[in-house]
């Protein structure tokens, strides 16, 4: 990323990511061994490139808001054998996210689709939707990859 992009970033950023109840999320597991926390933080700086690669032109407020907010479910979903945790936690976090920061309809709109197309009916219906949806799956995709390959890497 630029170097202003990366200010711009960070300034947007900065408010949601040292807040305290999202820093809440540093508790949890996400994939592999990243925090959910470490996670959004990846999906948000994913999303915001991308849609400054591509010129889509996705606010990034907001974009970076809804990125931040996605899994802010609060809850181990490993610990609770939630095996469904997929189906419902995007309806979970934008409903803590409403109660917790007052989200716009447009940022509880991209938090409540970014699981398509497990979630077939939640389908993304503006730019910064279809952004963190992607962004969400490049980075569980990153996650779990580097997950997996750390362990079985040289140690010499």
């Amino acid at each position: 990323m630029k170097e202003h992009e990366e200010a711009h970033f960070r300034e947007l950023s900065r408010d949601l990511a040292e807040d305290i109840r999202v820093r809440r999320m540093s508790q949890y597991i996400q994939h592999g061994s990243t925090t959910t926390y470490d996670h959004v933080l990846r999906v948000a700086r994913t999303a915001y490139r991308l849609n400054h690669i591509l010129h889509l032109k996705a606010d990034d407020h907001s974009l970076i808001r809804a990125s931040i907010l996605h899994d802010y479910y609060l809850y181990d979903w490993h610990q609770r054998g939630d095996r469904l945790h997929g189906y419902h936690h995007a309806r979970i976090a934008a409903d803590n996210a409403l109660r917790d920061f007052a989200i716009s309809p447009a940022e509880q709109a991209m938090i409540r689709s970014h699981m398509w197309p497990l979630n077939l009916f939640s389908i993304p219906l503006s730019r910064g939707g279809w952004l963190l949806t992607i962004a969400d799956k490049i980075a569980s995709a990153q996650e779990t990859v580097m997950d997996r390959i750390r362990p079985s890497a040289n140690p010499c």
